[in-house]
């Protein structure tokens, strides 16, 4: 393949392939423009703190950030061989991966007979249709087709799917025996050979460029004796799905996902994502030896049995290593291993062969007791494989099965061969790792938390509830947190839910429940808003030293609340089980395999819902196993040829017409272009008079001299222009800004439209101003049109009155009251404030909505001496 030509940008200087230089010039101009007139018009104001101020690509508190370079360092580790590299944060937030090769493969639809027979037998597989149906529209289709349509039955197309089938590596099938009671029970196992699949991954072109072998924390598992090696880890997720209805019918799928490709990808849907390698046997109950020892210990065996069918492409691979020939033709020699284990606490015993939350030591990772799993603060020796395989030989070499009990159970462990012994450079009780979902949203905080506070709140009175009910229905709305009517009536929801309740609920009870007459569920409520800041930390895109210490404090403050709530508490509630014990392995964990969003299930169980669908539209409910996995292997098939076709079509439409293809791009409504600007207006209305719309507004007290005011405004920022006769409102605005917490360019996307999914609309903001940041809410949007160009204004109700000394409840909750409003156009980003309706007027910074908003009010806080 030709090496890809490349140009020089005559704004910026910066090299681009030719094929997207015209997109970036016409954006690239327009930006230095825009900056150009920003300037004027921060030159022209001179420190006017009304009037519009300049609004950098990415807006920052820098007020609370004097210190803070805009340079990015990355150091890698010093076998890599790569220097250390600084990036300027402008260049370090839009960068991407170097372009992918584009395969010139002029029939990428192959074995398919020509690409209109792709692209049916595609929506065929999309749509789920039967073999019945895809017979009657092929005949419709055949009767009337132009194009050349050599699809003749549902059975030719799936004779096609099974001849691309060998694209990518596909499932196999063995029967394992296991014995139980002096009888073999046989098993089909269902696996896609491991290596296999990392094979596809590394072989690919798309993938390739984002690969990264050489962070430091992967080096540690690195084979000693090999400097060429480079480690491939994989993160492993199994746990039971259901797939009917009501439960009775159940899948075990194992999820693989590539440790060294980025988070964004790694944690995607596609390819480069999760996909399903495996598929257990989930072996039914038997009412004459169910809860014995020996059945226990017979599901165990044949897991781990199974799951060694999974795992034999690693075992040998990991001690001796592979050579690749990878996306760019290079040769790299790979150690795979496995570094993350992703599963909920019933998974990890079996992973780890720990008896248990009733045995002696029910933490797979540690030996704490199990009458001390309330500690978090007291640091307990840790597991190993090694030891754990000490322990298996001094039990085994005792012949009466008593003794070797009591062995086994003095470390809580099974009499079973753990599978993954057999993969070089991993420890088991290393590998299973803190699973936000189950331990936290759908564990500490539903199960235990929330039910202690509907108790609680129903204890007091049906008056209580129903006013927690209706303040909750008044928080605001906010993009990605759901919305509840009746809060207190929900008993049972998914884990995405109870997150959203438990970053909520104490904005809308802290005025319900009083101190003075409530004094036990104020302070559960208390305890409730410290497990949230241990939360938000533990859900942290990216760690600091700091933020770990911070994280630290809050489980420190946490277990002291939660100990002089259960000393008050006469219910006799144990809050010490192994859920909550896992806490005092979170931060560790963190810091050996990185941010939890790496060994979080949640984008795991997502890919339940592909195999429940699959189930419910396209199998016969009977041996259902290898109808799901022949089905799910088609969707990778089609999603790969996919990608292959879109490739062709833009290496076509580049040689044919370059330029057309980057005016395509640029037209594009959600082009990349946009991460550059700040601010972006969306959802334009039809022009209107002044006089129309102050008669529109007649009634409302913040459009009172609206012309006035409008003149007086633009007069001081714009002076060298004239007043404008007309103006156009907008509905959305998005707006671009620097995260504090990964140092990317996020995105707010906010509302101020009297009518958004039949509810008003009307989103706050944080402000940067001359005086300092304030809170403010939109009242309007609009545009407006003066000698030719266009300038955005936003007419905002501000709050910028002193906070002045802190109440005791604040401090208590965290709250950030603020107390008037400002009209300004610089938005640093979007905020969510809660009415304080113990103070009328006064509103509360809801700074649970994100993580980079829950710095920020750290920071605020601290910059106004309200925490050390």
């Amino acid at each position: 393949m030709p090496p890809e030509r490349t140009s020089i940008c005559n704004t910026c200087g910066q090299k681009f392939k030719s094929r997207g230089l015209a997109a970036h010039q016409k954006a690239c101009r327009r930006d230095t423009i825009r900056m150009q007139e920003d300037c004027e018009r921060q030159n022209a104001r001179a420190g006017d703190p009304g009037s519009i101020t300049t609004a950098r690509c990415v807006t920052r508190f820098d007020s609370l950030f004097n210190g803070f370079q805009d340079d990015i360092r990355t150091e890698y580790h010093p076998r890599s061989g790569i220097p250390i590299k600084t990036d300027h944060f402008a260049d370090f937030r839009c960068h991407a991966a170097a372009p992918s090769l584009i395969c010139e493969n002029t029939t990428p639809w192959e074995p398919f007979t020509s690409r209109i027979d792709f692209d049916f037998a595609e929506l065929v597989l999309k749509a789920n249709l039967t073999k019945l149906q895809t017979n009657e529209l092929i005949s419709l289709i055949r009767c009337s087709a132009l194009e050349r349509f050599s699809v003749t039955d549902y059975d030719g197309i799936c004779k096609l799917w099974d001849a691309a089938s060998s694209r990518h590596a596909k499932f196999k099938k063995e029967v394992i025996s296991v014995p139980h009671r002096d009888q073999e029970h046989d098993f089909d196992v269902w696996y896609r050979p491991l290596w296999d699949w990392a094979c596809d991954l590394l072989k690919d072109p798309r993938l390739g460029p984002h690969f990264m072998f050489d962070a430091q924390r992967l080096y540690k598992f690195e084979c000693s004796n090999n400097d060429e090696g480079k480690p491939f880890a994989f993160i492993i997720y199994a746990d039971k799905a259901k797939l009917s209805s009501f439960g009775r019918q159940k899948a075990y799928p194992v999820i693989a996902r590539c440790a060294n490709l980025p988070v964004g990808i790694h944690n995607g849907e596609g390819f480069g994502g999760g996909c399903l390698v495996g598929w257990l046997l989930i072996v039914e109950e038997d009412r004459q030896y169910s809860g014995t020892q020996s059945f226990v210990n017979f599901k165990n065996v044949m897991w781990h049995k199974s799951f060694k069918c999974l795992l034999k492409s690693l075992a040998l691979l990991s001690k001796t290593g592979f050579w690749v020939k990878c996306w760019d033709g290079i040769e790299r020699l790979f150690y795979p291993l496995i570094l993350i284990l992703s599963a909920d606490y019933e998974e990890q015993c079996v992973m780890s062969l720990i008896r248990g939350t009733k045995c002696k030591f029910p933490c797979p990772v540690c030996l704490v007791p199990r009458e001390e799993l309330g500690n978090v603060l007291t640091s307990y020796p840790l597991r190993t494989s090694a030891s754990t395989q000490a322990t298996l030989r001094e039990a085994r070499n005792f012949v009466r099965q008593e003794d070797k009990e009591k062995v086994l159970m003095s470390r809580g462990l099974r009499d079973v061969d753990n599978t993954f012994s057999d993969v070089a450079h991993m420890d088991v009780h290393s590998a299973v790792s803190f699973d936000r979902l189950h331990v936290n949203n759908e564990g500490n905080f539903s199960d235990h938390l929330w039910t202690q506070f509907q108790e609680h709140v129903k204890s007091i009175g049906r008056q209580t509830q129903s006013q927690i009910n209706v303040y909750f229905d008044s928080m605001p709305r906010w993009r990605n947190i759901n919305h509840f009517n009746h809060v207190m009536d929900i008993s049972f929801s998914d884990g995405s839910k109870y997150e959203d309740i438990s970053k909520l609920i104490v904005f809308a009870a802290h005025d319900v429940i009083d101190r003075a007459t409530h004094a036990l569920p104020y302070l559960l409520l208390r305890c409730i808003c410290e497990y949230v800041n241990i939360d938000m930390y533990a859900a942290l895109e990216v760690h600091t030293s700091e933020t770990i210490v911070e994280g630290h404090q809050a489980i420190k403050e946490f277990t002291q609340l939660l100990d002089q709530y259960s000393a008050k508490d006469d219910s006799g509630k144990n809050w010490a089980y192994p859920k909550w014990h896992t806490h005092a392995h979170l931060f560790d964990d963190i810091k050996v395999k990185g941010a939890t969003c790496n060994t979080n299930t949640k984008p795991n169980e997502k890919c339940h819902g592909p195999i429940r669908r699959i189930y419910l539209r396209r199998t016969n409910f009977k041996n259902i196993a290898e109808q799901v996995l022949r089905l799910d292997h088609r969707f990778l098939i089609a999603h790969s040829i996919r990608l292959d076709i879109e490739d062709y079509d833009d290496l076509i439409t580049s040689q044919n017409d370059p330029l057309r293809l980057d005016s395509e791009d640029n037209e594009r409504p959600n082009n990349d272009s946009d991460a550059t600007l700040h601010i972006k207006l969306g959802a334009a209305q039809k022009e209107q008079t002044f006089a129309t719309l102050e008669q529109l507004h007649a009634n409302d007290n913040a459009f009172n001299r609206f012309r006035i005011k409008l003149a007086n405004f633009l007069s001081d920022s714009l002076p060298a222009h004239g007043i404008p006769m007309q103006v156009i409102k907008h509905r959305f605005i998005k707006v671009n800004y620097e995260s504090i917490v990964d140092w990317r360019t996020t995105v707010d996307y906010l509302r101020c439209s009297p009518l958004f999914h039949n509810f008003p609309r009307y989103d706050c903001i944080i402000l940067q101003t001359q005086a300092g940041v304030i809170f403010g809410c939109l009242l309007m949007l609009f545009t407006c049109v003066m000698d030719g160009q266009t300038h955005p204004v936003a007419l905002v109700h501000p709050y910028d009155a002193p906070v002045g000394q802190c109440s005791l409840k604040d401090k208590h909750f965290q709250f950030w009251i603020s107390s008037e409003f400002f009209s300004v156009h610089s938005i640093i980003r979007g905020a969510a404030l809660a009415e304080d309706h113990s103070i009328q007027g006064d509103y509360l910074v809801i700074n649970t909505i994100d993580t980079d908003m829950f710095l920020h009010m750290k920071l605020m806080h601290k910059s106004a001496g309200h925490l050390e």
